[in-house]
């Protein structure tokens, strides 16, 4: 859950996401919004702020919690970027440690065939 910045009528109001992807988040929101309402805001991620634009597409609310759903549009390619590689980053950041878990497992297995082979005839 990232911290996003939204600026509407001058202010500034923080948020936190709930889902992001290069196509749109879905974001807590504590403020009043309208489906088809357009915002200005700002991710920040890893110290980085991703400036983005978006249209809200549905608005949920759960309780207590209202959740809104926005797909992003007319961002420049830095801030594109910059979400694509922040993006990568928690892609990989997931599955490094599934990759380094299976190659201790693997690398055990194979120790235990050569001891098993060499020393146990």
């Amino acid at each position: 859950m990232n911290p996003v910045i939204c600026f509407r009528y001058g202010r500034q109001i923080t948020m936190r996401t709930q889902n992001v992807s290069l196509g749109g988040l879905k974001l807590e929101a504590n403020l009043d919004l309208r489906v088809g309402e357009s915002l200005d805001f700002d991710i920040l991620t890893n110290g980085t702020r991703v400036h983005c634009k978006g249209r809200i597409l549905a608005i949920e609310s759960f309780k207590d919690k209202v959740q809104v759903r926005l797909c992003f549009s007319h961002n420049s390619d830095m801030d594109f970027r910059k979400l694509s590689d922040y993006l990568h980053t928690l892609y990989w950041s997931r599955y490094q440690k599934w990759i380094i878990g299976g190659i201790l497992i693997l690398s055990t297995y194979i120790a235990y065939l050569f001891i098993r082979t060499y020393f146990f005839k």
